[in-house]
């Protein structure tokens, strides 16, 4: 059964600053798998307001930076879509992006595993996509989390690691979480 798929006007996105450039089919090769860090609660719209908030009047970018997101009950959201994004610094024009609404440092429900397994599924029939990488594997960073970035080194398995990773790097996201605490609280 396919997981539901929530679109822009679904969580109230605003507009994109500028119009999207279209991704070529034959040039996508690689989806990337973030995480937002943080702990979303229930509310997923709050959650993506805020994340295109801060990458619009933050970050200054076009949009909210990922292609498409998923959250903890495994609903799919539309972030920019299956257009130019602004998730990985040096692939954005030949790739696509899906972010977990969570912490990918801690266990990740199995609802939102099957959700980013169907899409990233769903994506490969689409576009010539032959590998599927954490955003650290390109980027100085510890995205998408330990645990998350297991499984995706795994082959993004049906069922479970047995044993999940322990965190081995700093937190460096604490200003990040901070910053999304403060723009939730202004709304």
């Amino acid at each position: 059964m396919a997981p539901p798929i929530r679109w822009r006007d679904d969580w109230k996105a605003r507009p994109s600053k500028q119009p999207f450039g279209g991704l070529r089919p034959d040039e996508v090769r690689t989806l990337f798998i973030h995480h937002t860090t943080g702990d979303v609660g229930s509310n997923s719209v709050k959650w993506l307001q805020a994340i295109q908030r801060f990458h619009q009047d933050g970050r200054g970018w076009n949009d909210i930076a990922y292609s498409w997101l998923v959250d903890r009950a495994g609903v799919i959201w539309e972030g920019r879509g299956n257009v130019v994004g602004a998730h990985t610094k040096g692939y954005n024009s030949r790739s696509l992006a899906i972010a977990y609404l969570g912490d990918g440092d801690r266990p990740v429900p199995d609802e939102a595993l099957r959700s980013i397994r169907y899409l990233a599924e769903n994506l490969k029939r689409t576009y010539p996509i032959g590998e599927v990488l954490g955003h650290r594997d390109v980027g100085r960073t510890a995205c998408p989390g330990d645990v998350l970035y297991e499984w995706v080194r795994l082959g993004m398995p049906v069922s479970r690691p047995e044993r999940l990773p322990t965190p081995t790097h700093p937190d460096v996201r604490e200003g990040w979480r901070r910053h999304l605490a403060r723009m939730i609280r202004r709304r």
